[in-house]
């Protein structure tokens, strides 16, 4: 199992990351074609781009770890709607974007997935640009300029461009390995006379309340989803560390347990006060929730799925195997002639410095 992993995460990480020059060149094509059309037409576009792109992650991520998926709460009918959504998710790993993934493949809304996102992603090469192009909206630490925030949102209030934006309002990852982050948050919920959480940060608001004052009436709901990554917690009960992007795809994690709860809009508070309490509680009861799968007991541990009616959901072989040989046919012309080597290194490194110098000059965060 080790050796099997050790190549599944050398032929991911090389493909993942290897095709990024070829995306890039089949992203500028699409723009150039629809410049002269809406907005609208494009996005369609780039929205079946980025599922293409998406399904070969999951490809290597869920089809080849044979990862097992958990669904609970409103899944079942959640996914089975075409709907665009404010998707608000705790997060302890790095791997928490890819269950966005797996969640939206489900309900057939890959392509609409979009973040709200860190500034320093915008250092990578190609994707940092594109992620932007995409429709994701980029946030700096310490320094949040909501104008351009706003600007981003703006964009996607066309009904137009269904969406499903993603945002962790916990702001960093909760992991039991940096106390300290955990101490603070739970230091600042006594200052204000919030409820002390145990298994989450307390959530910030400024962004999520920037995003429900200007997209209220275009989503349809808010998905509340909690993720659990099962064999967090060792034999004496304590909580470790959730896996990380490298051990996920060594396949070091078996199965992965997702709730989901669907809050229609008209539910979800406009003003920011109120939010704030509301989304407080809202981290409460994921609170509650977390105790099955973090419980010292582990019989309460080893039965969460049965008492809490969890389902297995299991991805058809297609849905990513076909973004495989798509990517795999289309790396052929590249590594097997001059010509394409060329253009692989030009848009490599022309479009590495060229994204770089656009995400500067227009000053997206």
């Amino acid at each position: 199992m080790g050796v099997v992993g050790c190549m599944r995460y050398a032929l991911g990480s090389v493909m993942m990351v290897g095709v990024a020059p070829e995306y890039l060149g089949v992203w500028l094509v699409w723009r150039g074609v629809s410049l002269a059309l809406p907005p609208w037409v494009y996005q369609w576009g780039d929205d079946k781009l980025y599922s293409l792109y998406q399904r070969l992650v999951l490809f290597f991520f869920e089809t080849c770890t044979r990862v097992e998926v958990v669904m609970y709460g409103d899944a079942d009918e959640a996914l089975k709607k075409k709907e665009s959504v404010l998707y608000l998710a705790n997060h302890q790993s790095t791997v928490d974007w890819l269950i966005a993934d797996m969640v939206a493949l489900r309900g057939g809304s890959l392509g609409h997935l979009r973040y709200v996102m860190k500034d320093t992603l915008q250092l990578m090469p190609l994707y940092g640009h594109y992620f932007y192009a995409h429709g994701c909206i980029y946030v700096k630490r310490g320094n949040f300029n909501q104008g351009k925030m706003i600007a981003s949102l703006d964009y996607l209030r066309n009904p137009n461009i269904p969406t499903w934006l993603i945002i962790f309002p916990e702001g960093t990852r909760y992991y039991p390995g940096t106390p300290k982050v955990i101490q603070n948050s739970e230091q600042f919920a006594r200052d204000h006379n919030l409820q002390i959480l145990q298994h989450h940060l307390v959530p910030k608001v400024k962004g999520t309340w920037l995003v429900t004052k200007h997209l209220h009436d275009k989503f349809d709901a808010l998905y509340d989803v909690s993720v659990f990554y099962e064999g967090t917690v060792d034999q004496s009960g304590v909580r470790g560390n959730a896996p990380q992007l490298i051990e996920f795809l060594l396949g070091k994690c078996k199965r992965v347990h997702i709730h989901i709860r669907r809050i229609p809009m008209s539910e979800v508070p406009r003003e920011e006060d109120s939010l704030r309490a509301w989304l407080h509680n809202l981290y409460a009861e994921k609170d509650k929730l977390a105790e099955h799968f973090f419980s010292k007991d582990a019989t309460q541990r080893a039965t969460v799925q049965k008492t809490l009616g969890g389902r297995v959901s299991h991805l058809g072989l297609w849905s990513t195997l076909s973004s495989f040989i798509f990517f795999t046919a289309l790396s052929v012309p590249f590594l097997c002639t001059k010509m394409g080597h060329q253009l692989y290194l030009h848009l490599l490194m022309y479009g590495t410095m060229g994204s770089y110098a656009w995400l500067a000059i227009r000053s997206v965060c």
